[in-house]
């Protein structure tokens, strides 16, 4: 979105995605399609949400910016890597992870046992 965003914007073209992301301390570079500036992150990331079907999650809620977080946590996870890791990238501790990811890690511990 970053990236259509930039190439849209006659300041950006030509720029790679960190030069527009530099350049856009600056000033309000960025703009939709319609020529309107957006304020921020939630409204485009809910309309994304919403043209891919994906506004809401299994139990009905709408998805969040946060959201991405989780989905990070359990991608990491389901990727192998290890609690400690994923709890100081994240900046949070592992018995917080432990907390809400335990269901991937004794999935995870059982494959590993296993094989």
């Amino acid at each position: 979105m970053l990236e259509r965003c930039a190439a849209r914007d006659v300041l950006c073209r030509g720029m790679t995605l960190d030069g527009a992301l530099a350049a856009s301390l600056s000033a309000r570079i960025w703009r939709f399609s319609t020529g309107e500036q957006p304020w921020g992150f939630v409204p485009s990331f809910k309309r994304l949400l919403t043209q891919c079907g994906l506004l809401k999650d299994t139990a009905g809620s709408d998805r969040t910016l946060y959201s991405l977080r989780h989905t990070y946590a359990t991608l990491e996870l389901l990727a192998g890597t290890d609690i400690h890791t994923l709890a100081r990238q994240m900046g949070t501790s592992v018995l917080m992870l432990e907390r809400h990811y335990s269901k991937f890690t004794a999935t995870l511990a059982a494959d590993k046992l296993a094989g």
